[in-house]
């Protein structure tokens, strides 16, 4: 998760998101923030300005970069209706909005006089089209343990369906909760990030839209293993900092998780078990031999960096 210092707080306590130091929108949705997602529809209240005066506003936030590269935050309002779109005809306005299609990719030219790509799709809890440059795109390094292909993290960034050789499929959805589709109720991203690879354990994962994916795949070989890769991770931040609240949620995320492993009685008993949620019952208490002895060298600070799993 990304810290809070690269949220716009003064944006956030202008629209009231932000009052008296704390948020008023659910934590998830403020999780959602912090990760470069669009929040559920939240509620914003007695918004004010000098040509505006709104008692309550339904919308989906986000956070993007201006040109400055500074944040600032983005507002979605909910429509009443489906919102025109100047490059889409009605038939393929008609086929995203009736979710025929998960998504369609136009092709302009920029003021420089290149051609462009954009990924269109429709947001059917605002009412409105969305769309983004592939090239603005960070592709994942690997998905359930499986090191993507440049093929593969091409077909990513454009919104196409990736799958894997185990027969799980995913799809990048901006307008998706959780930022992506699948075949599957959970993934594992890997993603480069500060020279190494930080995993991401996505759960409750949307169906995919449009093209019919194969069947639901539950819980792969790769997938079982990606999970106990996290487990690794939030451990290594708990021993550098017991007090990291994120790992603390991250850490309650992983023991769901291993729940539902535990309890699907199509898995074998040998796995069932190997995903015992007591095995990780230590880690949910900073008593532990590395919460008592943080390794940490002299006069370093503890690492308060809120970040992905």
């Amino acid at each position: 998760m990304r810290n809070q210092n690269v949220l716009p707080m003064k944006d956030l306590e202008i629209f009231g998101i932000v009052k008296d130091g704390k948020f008023t929108i659910p934590e998830k949705e403020i999780h959602a923030l912090k990760n470069g997602k669009m929040t559920d529809i939240v509620e914003l209240r007695d918004l004010k300005g000098k040509e505006v005066q709104i008692d309550r506003l339904p919308a989906r936030l986000s956070i993007v970069r201006g040109e400055d590269g500074n944040p600032s935050l983005r507002i979605d309002p909910v429509y009443r209706e489906a919102n025109p779109h100047p490059d889409l005809s009605e038939s393929e306005r008609n086929q995203l909005v009736k979710k025929e299609l998960a998504n369609l990719k136009k092709s302009y030219v920029d003021k420089e006089g290149n051609i462009q790509s954009e990924i269109i799709e429709y947001d059917h809890r605002t009412k409105q089209f969305l769309s983004y440059n592939p090239r603005d795109i960070q592709a994942p390094q690997q998905v359930n343990g499986e090191e993507l292909s440049p093929q593969q993290k091409k077909k990513y960034k454009e919104g196409d369906t990736v799958t894997l050789e185990d027969g799980t499929e995913f799809q990048l959805s901006p307008s998706s909760p959780k930022g992506i589709r699948s075949n599957s109720k959970g993934l594992v991203l890997s993603v480069l990030l500060d020279g190494g690879l930080s995993y991401l354990l996505i759960t409750g994962v949307e169906k995919m839209l449009g093209k019919k994916s194969q069947e639901e795949k539950a819980y792969s070989e790769g997938y079982l293993q990606a999970v106990k890769e996290v487990q690794k991770q939030v451990e290594r931040r708990i021993s550098r900092n017991p007090n990291d609240k994120d790992a603390v949620k991250d850490l309650n995320n992983i023991k769901e998780e291993y729940s539902k492993i535990s309890a699907d009685t199509n898995l074998s008993k040998e796995i069932r078990d190997d995903f015992d949620i007591n095995k990780i019952k230590r880690l949910n208490s900073i008593d532990t031999e590395e919460g008592r002895n943080p390794r940490r060298r002299n006069g370093e600070q503890e690492n308060d960096q809120e970040r992905d799993i």
